[in-house]
């Protein structure tokens, strides 16, 4: 089953020669079935990749490549583990949600965006960012997890971070119910609540779109739906969030919730002001940098991470938390 999808906008910023193919993946998924969303299981695993390198001295020479291997550490309660420097720790909690870009997909334990800002600001990071995530899937695991047992500090922050595709994402989109099977998390519009699956709510739905991407006409032009969002799809996109805020503040007793437009995403203008009709704290990064691609062609490299976390450190009012 596919739990990622290529993002469309990062196309533009992949400035690496070399091209990747995955060979391994040993990840392991523990399933939710009641709200449609996995974790990975605790323990380490690697994904390696095989990197093609352009041929030198002729175009008649044939490429060479070399095998590189990213390794990640899973702790007991499903979280990416974050190396933390205890010596340096501020007694203070800050707690990352979000998807592969929270995660930090195909980069090192020390190069998220939750290490750096660790390291930056002595507060301690817990890294909940799962690959293919959304808010939906973050209202999904804060329903069953309490994530206030889970995290020692009793003071901090929590950070969303926010990529274009989320919305897509939250629709959903036929592409990401296509590629799930429709395990995905169903929200109900009235309590804004997850309960179920796509798959489970919608059972004619799914056949009709999985029926679509068997069309080669679909997916040679790569169609999804929906192709522009509507003002009720912004709303119903920050009222998720807005839930996941609500959901944390009760669990945490503040308001430290933060929501971070990662860069080269730029936010609609439309949605900005619903995000600040809502009074939900904004803090755009969107035309903070560009940035390379890692070894997966997707994903940030963790040089943009470092920049992202340090700025962070640098503009949040942490000294006051």
């Amino acid at each position: 089953m596919h739990w990622k999808q290529k993002y469309q906008r990062e196309a533009e910023y992949n400035t690496q020669a070399d091209k990747a193919e995955p060979l391994k993946n040993s990840l392991v998924l523990v399933r939710n079935d009641a709200l449609g969303i996995v974790r990975p299981a605790p323990g380490p695993y690697e994904v390696s990749y095989r990197i093609k390198q352009p041929a030198t001295g002729g175009a008649h020479l044939s490429q060479s490549a070399k095998q590189v291997s990213i390794t990640y550490h899973i702790d007991s309660l499903s979280r990416r583990i974050t190396p933390f420097d205890n010596q340096r720790a501020a007694g203070k909690y800050a707690l990352f949600l979000g998807c592969s870009f929270t995660y930090g997909e195909a980069v090192s334990d020390t190069s998220t965006m939750p290490y750096y800002f660790g390291k930056a600001t002595g507060f301690r990071p817990y890294n909940y960012g799962v690959s293919g995530y959304s808010p939906a899937h973050m209202i999904a695991l804060q329903q069953s997890v309490n994530m206030r047992n889970e995290i020692a500090e009793k003071d901090g922050i929590a950070i969303y971070t926010y990529i274009e595709d989320h919305l897509a994402r939250v629709a959903p989109s036929t592409k990401w119910i296509y590629n799930s099977n429709g395990y995905w998390p169903y929200v109900n519009p009235k309590t804004v609540a997850v309960e179920g699956t796509y798959g489970e709510k919608h059972p004619i739905n799914l056949q009709l779109i999985n029926g679509m991407y068997k069309s080669n006409i679909v997916n040679l032009f790569n169609i999804n739906f929906p192709r522009r969002y509507s003002t009720e799809q912004y709303e119903q996109f920050v009222t998720i969030v807005k839930k996941s805020e609500q959901l944390y503040r009760n669990q945490f007793g503040n308001d430290n919730f933060y929501v971070v437009i990662f860069p080269a995403y730029p936010m609609a203008p439309e949605l900005r002001q619903l995000f600040q009709r809502a009074q939900l704290k904004v803090i755009d990064y969107s035309a903070l940098l560009s940035w390379k691609t890692t070894y997966d062609g997707m994903h940030p490299d963790g040089e943009a991470y470092k920049r992202v976390a340090e700025k962070l450190a640098n503009d949040l009012p942490i000294k006051s938390i």
